[in-house]
């Protein structure tokens, strides 16, 4: 957990000037608060919404008026994603957050974590042993070279 989280702060970022916080949630009852809302929000099952039952969901925090936040959330996440790869660990990008955290109950909540109000949710990761190993992606994406 250390070397991923390590991995997520030496991130690039704009201008260096490291404004994220990582916030790492091992708590699973916090965890089960944090589904309960989103199913609450975004519909469905509450099962849909349980970070895919992850022992460690990393939240990226960012302050708000910092215009480059979601590239510097999603550098530092990667870093974190490739990290846990090393580790034969799963990881999965969280994307919950980005339409529900203006939410009074969501924004109490939050609080609770310590995220405070000139902060932002900019990105969630969750991290875990997968059910099933890991498969080989098909790559569909093109690659051009112009000499």
């Amino acid at each position: 957990m250390d070397l991923i989280l390590e991995c997520g702060r030496r991130a690039p970022n704009a201008w260096n000037h490291q404004t994220f916080e990582f916030i790492a949630v091992t708590n699973r009852p916090l965890l089960d608060r944090l589904a309960d809302l989103t199913a609450r929000y975004l519909g469905g099952e509450r099962e849909e919404h349980n970070f895919f039952g992850a022992p460690l969901v990393v939240f990226i925090t960012d302050l708000r008026e910092n215009p480059m936040r979601l590239a510097d959330a999603g550098c530092a996440m990667e870093n974190m994603f490739l990290a846990a790869q090393s580790l034969n660990l799963g990881s999965v990008w969280i994307n919950q957050f980005s339409t529900i955290s203006d939410k009074l109950e969501v924004i109490r909540l939050l609080e609770e974590m310590g995220v405070t109000a000139d902060r932002v949710i900019a990105s969630v990761g969750a991290f875990g042993y997968p059910a099933a190993g890991p498969r080989e992606k098909e790559l569909i994406s093109k690659v051009r070279y112009i000499k």
